[in-house]
Order: structure tokens, then sequence, then C-alpha cells
């Protein structure tokens, strides 16, 4: 049985950046979630699932929870990434916005900071982005400018602490 597989969603491709850093590290395979099948899973011990956030929901998480049902015997790693600062109760809300009380749950979730990619997003997406800007910008009595720009913060140290976890759990 091998040991270790990336499974990841991504929109944007910073998801994708961060799921194919984490198979290289631990040169482990690398799976699209859509590509991914029972016989795939059956093949590994432990699993890293990774989604974007969208309005707080991890992309992807539906599958990901079906497929953390069926295989029980697996250890689940899932991790979000996003533009939101990175800060504890931030990791904490996002956990428990998709893994509510008595849902399957991962044996741990991380939070990887990421960026905004408008170019790749879709027009809804674009135009849903401008508008929570703008709802955020009048909630807090500013201005804010119409011109959405791209940021990308992903960085390989953000990684350290769920490498070093995946690593202990896969001896």
């Amino acid at each position: 049985m091998k040991k270790v597989l990336v499974l990841y969603k991504s929109k944007t491709g910073f998801s994708e950046r961060y799921a194919r850093w984490i198979a290289d590290n631990l040169q482990c395979d690398l799976v699209e979630l859509a590509d991914s099948d029972k016989q795939t899973l059956s093949e590994y011990q432990l699993i890293v699932y990774g989604g974007g956030l969208y309005a707080g929901q991890i992309n992807g998480i539906d599958k990901t929870k079906r497929w953390m049902k069926e295989f029980p015997d697996k250890i689940w790693v899932v991790f979000a990434t996003g533009a939101t600062p990175s800060r504890k109760n931030n990791e904490e809300i996002f956990f428990k916005t998709n893994f509510r009380k008595g849902e399957v749950r991962p044996a741990h979730f991380f939070y990887l900071i990421a960026g905004i990619n408008y170019e790749k997003m879709g027009v809804i997406d674009r135009l849903l982005m401008r508008f929570f800007s703008f709802m955020d910008a009048r909630k807090r009595g500013t201005r804010r400018s119409t011109k959405q720009t791209s940021i990308d913060l992903t960085n390989r140290d953000y990684l350290e602490d769920l490498l070093r976890y995946v690593r202990l759990k896969a001896r």
C-alpha cells in the first residue's frame, strides 16, 4: 500500500500550486479531485486534500467528505487556500464552517494564505468579489477602488507545519 496521496481542486491555480509543492516535497502521488476514484483512494494510507475557499466553503469539500465517510480507516488531512490573512481564529472559523459537529472530520486542518487571481476567475466570481469588496468598504465607511488587482501570496514556507504533520502520521 502506498503511503501518501495529495488530492486537490483548484479554480485559480493556488491550491494546485500548494498541492504540487506538497507532493514534490513528500515524493508522493498527486491527483486532481475530479480524477479520483475508489480504486485510487483505496491504495493509500494518508490522503491530503486541498481546495480554495469561496464564500467560506472549501472548493470540492462535499465530494471529499463523501470519500472521508467511505474510507474512515484513512488518515485525512485537509488544507484550504485563500486571500484572508492567516490568523488562528480564521483557521478555526474556516474549519467549523466546513466541518460541522457530527459530520466526518479530517485528522487535521490547515489554512494556507494564497492570494486572488482575477484573470483566472469566471465572470460570476469576479462580480461577487466586486460586490463583497463594495459591501466591505461601505461597512467600514471607506471608498474602494473598482480596479481588481490580482495578488500571489503563496510561499513554500507556509507548508512547514502541514509537511511535518504528514511525515509524522505517515510513518
